[in-house]
């Protein structure tokens, strides 16, 4: 069946399962259709007959093109893979023989687990609908582990640093300390790399979370304020009206109406704001 996902392709959903230790092996096989695989616990290894071998672990998704003769072996007792075989019609999304690291991703693992689902129910028109949210995914993480793969490395060690502990209090000087870089240095890559500096970087990452736990009733400004690294409540409030023009009140009020808004620059200023440091 034939499922409309609103690009420039549809995902033909053929069928779904799993592989187990309860199961028989894997006999050597090939499909008519791509073919995803997703380790959802241990580790295995596929051997292609194109003399192609890719070790898995939990959280690997293999990317199998049609007709591929392979096979899958455990290489640990405890290994379970979810496949999902499926066709494309008009240009399908990038299917070549790969693997992509999906590791400690929820959604990629609760999708897979629900197209078992899907296809143990039979609801084909749904799991394509699924499968076409799956490859957005895919394409995402593979798209920033590349990213990852070619930033500096102080760069993508300030980033997990600053993911890690934007909620407590730290200075430009001791994160760059932290990464083994002068403070100068790490600005520089920083305004390279983002356009903006690191106290910039750290503020719009705060600011993120605090729309997010804003939109939660339980936590009160003040609270909201701990959580993201600025534990003076009318510092905080200060901060956010400086972002976003409004009060964390206000914003709480009419979240839809206040997450994001057009800052015009005046022509006079473009040039200079264009090219300055925050």
């Amino acid at each position: 069946m034939r499922e409309k996902t609103g690009v420039d392709y549809q995902i033909v959903f053929s069928y779904a399962g799993h592989y187990s230790e309860e199961l028989p092996p894997v006999p050597v096989h090939s499909h008519r259709g791509t073919e995803l695989v997703f380790v959802s616990r241990g580790a295995c290894v596929t051997e292609f007959s194109n003399g192609v071998s890719l070790e898995g672990k939990q959280g690997t998704v293999y990317v199998t093109p049609p007709e591929l003769v392979h096979v899958q072996k455990d290489l640990s007792p405890d290994c379970e893979t979810i496949y999902c075989v499926m066709e494309f019609v008009g240009d399908a999304p990038d299917s070549s023989l790969r693997t992509i690291d999906a590791s400690g991703d929820a959604l990629i693992d609760q999708w897979f687990h629900n197209l078992l689902e899907l296809n143990n129910s039979y609801e084909p028109e749904q799991a394509s609908m699924l499968l076409h949210t799956i490859w957005l995914r895919l394409e995402q993480l593979e798209k920033h582990r590349l990213q990852q793969d070619s930033r500096h490395v102080g760069v993508a060690r300030a980033m997990e640093f600053l993911r890690r502990n934007y909620m407590k209090q730290f200075s430009v000087a001791e994160l760059a300390e932290e990464v083994g870089m002068s403070q100068s240095h790490l600005n520089a890559l920083f305004r390279s790399e983002f356009g903006t500096g690191v106290a910039a970087y750290l503020t719009a990452l705060r600011m993120r979370h605090a729309r997010r736990l804003l939109l939660n009733p339980c936590y009160n400004i003040a609270e909201v304020a701990e959580r993201c690294g600025l534990p003076n409540p009318n510092y905080f409030v200060r901060r956010f009206h400086a972002y976003h023009g409004v009060t964390p009140g206000a914003y709480r009020k009419d979240p839809s109406n206040y997450a994001d808004a057009i800052r015009t620059i005046p022509s006079d200023r473009k040039s200079t704001r264009l090219n300055s440091s925050h």
